[in-house]
Formats: structure tokens, sequence, C-alpha cells
């Protein structure tokens, strides 16, 4: 493989829970150690989507500090890329006005348009990023710098190739009555858009956005998927606690912009306070890529989980999908039916799709 990444989310890391997770974290550490020596990966580079800290706090990012420091190092990681997640927001810092655009464009139908005009605003923008003010402190201490629509790009040459790790924010808007959803907006993932596509030379998309599709707010869940399909090949997403993984077909249906196959989609989970949350099972992923000359020739994932009772991570042999191979048609193209791996499409992404295609033959 000439390109190895890390996907991890949900760390939910604080205080209280301290000594728990230590334990967890530092079993993970040896375990990705040994896998990553076991398939023979390169030193990877480092996926965190969302939920870093429990409740958006500096002492919890303290934790989070050391924890990243120690595994980066412990992996010899070639680099580490963040997202943000409701967890990360600090409800004591929240803008007046967050909640409201939120219920908003829950309740009411031109509740996205409002959301729109109020980050396209300076001043609001920067009170709805004073919500997650100690995430983007944390984000400076590791050299990050975001761009004013509060996402940043992560660029890595491969193989003549030029690899974009997209971190967006899906959790600067955010409601306590509707804590479940997330909104990305159109105005970050056009810009964010703009940016990949710049220049001539072929590229690899990476996305980091913490909320899946089915916690993108309803009335704007369609034209996100749009949005993110027509400039993403690999989308992670955490939030879920799911180790869902899937090669999806319905960005072809909705007029997937760049060539070749439709994105994989990852969703990873690791540290969990079993107190609140005794049945979810820690796990993360790795994937694999190998390229040739300018393209991706093919694409491996690993989902693994701990075993609580024994103690010790393990992913299934025995399942066909582990680990899920996706081959790249060298000339671009649908994927086979022996690729297709994973849930395709919910009831709710039919309805979208099928409103889609309606508007689409007006």
């Amino acid at each position: 493989m000439d390109f190895c990444l890390i996907h991890l989310s949900d760390f939910h890391l604080r205080t209280s829970t301290q000594t728990q997770t230590d334990r967890l974290l530092s079993s993970l550490s040896r375990d990705l150690k040994a896998r990553l020596e076991d398939l023979d990966l390169p030193n990877p580079h480092i996926a965190l989507s969302g939920d870093l800290a429990y409740g958006g706090r500096e002492e919890e990012y303290a934790i989070v500090d050391g924890f990243v420091d120690s595994l980066a190092e412990e992996l010899r990681a070639r680099s580490v890329t963040f997202c943000g997640g409701n967890h990360d927001v600090n409800w004591s810092l929240l803008a007046p006005f967050s909640s409201d655009l939120m219920n908003e464009m829950v309740e009411k139908s031109g509740g996205v348009a409002s959301a729109e005009s109020t980050f396209a605003r300076e001043t609001d923008r920067e009170a709805l990023r004073a919500g997650m003010g100690p995430y983007y402190s944390f984000l400076e201490r590791h050299g990050v710098r975001s761009t004013q629509e509060m996402y940043y790009l992560k660029q890595v040459a491969v193989s003549n190739l030029k690899l974009n790790l997209i971190s967006l924010n899906s959790a600067y808007v955010f409601s306590r009555k509707y804590n479940y959803h997330g909104y990305v907006g159109a105005l970050q993932m056009g810009s964010a858009e703009k940016l990949v596509s710049e220049g001539r030379d072929p590229s690899f998309n990476i996305t980091l956005v913490h909320h899946p599709l089915e916690a993108i707010v309803p009335a704007a869940q369609e034209d996100t998927k749009r949005r993110l399909f027509s400039f993403s090949d690999v989308i992670l997403n955490g939030h879920v606690h799911s180790p869902r993984v899937s090669v999806e077909y319905t960005a072809r249906m909705l007029g997937r912009a760049r060539g070749g196959p439709p994105p994989v989609i990852s969703c990873a989970r690791c540290v969990f306070d079993e107190a609140n949350d005794p049945t979810v099972t820690s796990g993360y992923s790795i994937i694999g890529i190998e390229f040739e000359y300018e393209r991706v020739a093919s694409l491996k994932l690993w989902e693994v989980e701990f075993d609580k009772q024994r103690g010790e991570w393990y992913y299934d042999q025995k399942k066909e999908t582990y680990p899920m191979e996706v081959r790249i048609p060298s000339r671009g193209g649908l994927l086979s039916s022996e690729d297709r791996v994973g849930p395709k499409v919910t009831d709710a992404e039919r309805r979208l799709l099928g409103k889609w295609k309606a508007k689409s033959s007006e």
C-alpha cells in the first residue's frame, strides 16, 4: 500500500473518565502499531472525525492533546487531521442565536436560507465560531489554521497525485432541542470545493465531517449529499457510534461530477463513557490506498473492534467484507456487484432520491 489512514472518532474525553479511557487508549496504541506492522502498511496519516472532548472545555482538550501527541509519536504519523463534532461545542460559549437557527432549520421551510444569510455575515459567523472556541484553540496548538468558512484543507503529495484531506465543520449551529442534528452549509462546502478544484493536477479527496447524512438537518440533507459527493472520494463520519461502511451507489444517480466510482463512506467510533453508553463497542478503521501513476488503483478498509470480555482488538477475518476492497476501474466507470459492501440506500435516502429525480424531470 502506498498510503495509510487511521480513522478514529467520538472519544468524548473528560477528566471523570480519564482512568477508564487511558486504559483503552493505551491498548489502542499498542494494537495499531502491531496491526500496521502485520499488514505491512506505511507510516499512517490519522483522521479524527469529531467529538474529541465531551463538553468542549479547555481542560478536556488538555487530555486530547496528550493522547493525540502520544498516538502520533507512537505510530510515527505523517499527519493528523481533525474535524469538530457536537461534543466539541461548549454550551457556555454558544451565541444566543445559535439554537434559534437550528430550531428554525428543523421547524420552518425558510430556516436554511436564514442560516446561510447569518453565516455570510462576518460578525455572526465569528459568534458561531466562538461556541467552539476551545476546539479552535486546540487546532491552533496543533498548527492548524482554519478558513473564515470554518473548514481547513491539508494537502499530501502521493505518487504524482494531489491528495486532499478536507475538514468540514458540521457542529457550529447547535440546539439542545435538536442535538442530534448538524449542518455544514452551502457556503462552507462551496468554498472547500472551489479550493480543492484549483489547478490541473489529478486529485483524490478525503472529506472529514462529523455528522453523517441522516444527522444533517432534514431540509438540507439532499443538497449536502449532492455537494459532498461532487468532490469527495472518501467521506469519514462519526457521531452515530457505528462501524458502518458502504460504497455509495446513489452518488451516480445524484449526478456525481467526479469521474470514476462513487465515494466510500466510513463511520467510526472509539472511546465511550461506560456508565452512559455501555452497549457500544469501541472500534477504529484502517484505510489503505494503492496508486498507479496518477490515479488510485485500489482501496482496502479494515474495521477493527474491541472485545470487552477478552480485552483485545480484532477484526473478523471470516467475513468477506473484512478487509473491504474496492477495485477502481482503470478508465472510470462503475464498480462491479462484487464490490457492493454494507447498506446502500436507507428509506430516508430513497425519499430524498425520489424528490431529486422529480425536480430533475421538471
